[in-house]
């Protein structure tokens, strides 16, 4: 009886971590294709330009201020930012933004939070290649 119940309960735990493990994002993806305008550096980071057009908010201007706020690695830290986007009929929305980044080669990585005018909030995931200056962002809803 004792085993049954060790295994019973192991198998509970184990059920409960692999959970505890997962990360999905759902809704509708909203993606961002665009370029790296300007990178500075500075003694703590640096801040990071990108403009982009998108089918939702229009022309987008983004910028990335990002901190070396981990003392292990130089290849990660924390970062904040803003946008602000004009659309086709002159309407402007920005956003606030805040997460972490890493560094793998060429291959910037972003995860952030972001805070838009509209009311929305997203999670947005984003690959910039500093070599090509491209950038890829995808947009998930709240």
């Amino acid at each position: 009886m004792k085993l049954i119940a060790s295994i019973g309960l192991t198998l509970f735990l184990l059920a409960l971590f692999d959970d505890a493990k997962a990360f999905e994002v759902e809704g509708d993806e909203l993606t961002l294709i665009g370029s790296i305008s300007s990178i500075t550096l500075t003694d703590s980071g640096g801040e990071i330009n990108v403009v982009s057009d998108n089918e939702r908010y229009g022309k987008t201007w983004l910028t990335y201020n990002l901190k070396l706020s981990n003392p292990n690695s130089s290849d990660q830290g924390s970062f904040h930012g803003r946008a602000t986007a004009i659309d086709a009929d002159g309407n402007r929305a920005s956003s606030t933004r805040q997460g972490v980044w890493k560094r793998s080669g060429n291959v910037y990585s972003f995860m952030s939070l972001d805070d838009a005018s509209d009311g929305n909030q997203y999670l947005c995931i984003t690959d910039m290649n500093v070599m090509t200056d491209k950038v890829n962002m995808r947009f998930y809803p709240k």
